[in-house]
């Protein structure tokens, strides 16, 4: 089954707020950019762009620790769903593409809807554990939301497990 690893809004304007431990998410994304590429799977970034975050400005940008390669695919996104209005679902089924493998920001907004989007296609969906994060809310922590989301998440929209475990199925 051919799958891309969708990289969802890690650009500069939100990693540099400094979401739940930032240091450590880009420690994880760049494993999974690496091993993607290394495996043959496509990565795809999505960016988000609304009234605080210009398309083409410093904030939209995807943080450089992460830049895409020239030849890999970008998509633009004014919703929460990487689905709505961008053409992701033609892409990937013209590209055969029918598994995702699903990490970045922010847990609650963009990365669920995309999930359960994607889950509403027929995507089988890998999530990476502690692969997605977000920030402090005043009557919640990001750390609760983050472990709230994956709960969800986890045996109805997607198997939710360590990159680590991942790379071992795939071997």
């Amino acid at each position: 089954m051919k799958q891309a690893l969708l990289m969802i809004d890690v650009q500069n304007a939100l990693v540099e707020a400094n979401p739940y431990q930032i240091t450590e998410r880009i420690a994880i994304w760049k494993r999974a950019i690496s091993w993607a590429r290394e495996s043959g799977i496509e990565v795809i970034f999505i960016q988000h762009q609304d009234d605080d975050i210009i398309e083409g400005s410093h904030g939209w940008q995807i943080y450089s620790e992460l830049a895409p390669k020239q030849a890999e695919k970008k998509i633009s996104k004014s919703y929460n769903s990487a689905f709505k209005n961008t053409g992701l679902k033609a892409y990937l089924d013209e590209q055969g593409i029918e598994s995702l493998i699903i990490a970045g920001m922010q847990t609650e907004y963009c990365v669920d809807t995309t999930i359960k989007v994607a889950f509403e296609y027929g995507y089988t969906m890998f999530v990476i554990e502690n692969g997605t994060t977000t920030f402090e809310a005043e009557d919640i922590e990001a750390t609760t939301l983050i472990e709230h989301y994956e709960n969800i998440w986890a045996d109805r929209f997607a198997e939710v497990d360590f990159l680590e475990e991942l790379i071992k199925e795939e071997k």
